[in-house]
């Protein structure tokens, strides 16, 4: 399916891995696909629905930035990983990324994403 009917004006998923970040828990639940895994320590493997509630509570960063990255891609697979280092309210949070974006019918969706404090 096309890109820009699927919603996506164009498949920068640096800008779109940010919205997991700062933007509202409602856009990122949007981009999620429903059979999506989470692995984030302490809070350990989530799935489904269990992100889509966990997202809702958690504060929202103020703002991210994401270096060292590398992208791997294919038709219908896009893998990003980085380092990322994200800052509210005086906390300054580092973790080593990856998260995999699937091509579905509806357009890319979000369906693998980890993380490694540093």
């Amino acid at each position: 399916m096309d890109d820009r009917k699927a919603g996506w004006v164009n498949r920068d998923f640096w800008a779109t891995e940010q919205i997991f970040w700062t933007g509202s828990a409602a856009e990122a639940i949007r981009r999620l696909d429903e059979a999506a895994v989470m692995v984030f320590a302490p809070t350990g493997i989530l799935q489904g629905r269990a992100i889509a509630s966990r997202l809702g509570g958690a504060p929202r960063w103020d703002s991210i930035v994401m270096d060292q990255r590398h992208v791997t891609e294919s038709d219908d697979v896009t893998i990003l990983a980085y380092r990322a280092t994200a800052m509210r309210e005086g906390i300054t949070y580092r973790a080593f990324c990856s998260s995999t974006w699937i091509r579905r019918d509806d357009g890319w969706r979000l369906i693998a994403h980890q993380q490694t404090p540093l």
